[in-house]
């Protein structure tokens, strides 16, 4: 069973992800349009995502049936950056690069949390430091 997480990590600004063992692409679907309702629900310019695949190994593989499964999230107008980490399997990286590229998302991948935290503060000064949650999401 899915055990998925989707939350605001700071408030209004930035959602995280957080896959469990496995994600279909019903799953996939179900969290874009989750994701896109709380972008909608807020006033904020730009909502970025932060994603963690770290217990992520059994996922879908088609960038021809996942593309159109994520187009509602990444046609969004106020999707801003989508970060995924603790990320070291090359075909997510493939897949989410081709994916992103798609639809002209803002995309980046790191190996680590901290990576990912400071890359997002390094493009959006107006977050708080997010190296005060390392460890801690």
């Amino acid at each position: 069973m899915a055990d998925h997480k989707i939350t605001w990590f700071v408030q209004d600004r930035v959602i995280q992800v957080r896959y469990d063992s496995e994600v279909t692409l019903d799953h996939l679907e179900e969290h874009a349009v989750r994701m896109c309702q709380m972008v909608d629900s807020v006033d904020s310019p730009l909502i970025h995502l932060l994603i963690d695949v770290a217990e992520l190994d059994k996922y879908p593989k088609q960038v021809t049936k996942i593309g159109p499964t994520l187009k509602q999230l990444y046609n969004h107008p106020r999707v801003g950056w989508s970060v995924i980490y603790n990320q070291d399997d090359r075909i997510i990286g493939f897949l989410a690069s081709a994916i992103t590229s798609m639809f002209k998302v803002r995309f980046r991948s790191f190996k680590t949390e901290q990576e990912a935290f400071e890359f997002l503060n390094s493009v959006d000064e107006t977050l708080p430091d997010l190296r005060t949650f390392i460890g801690k999401s």
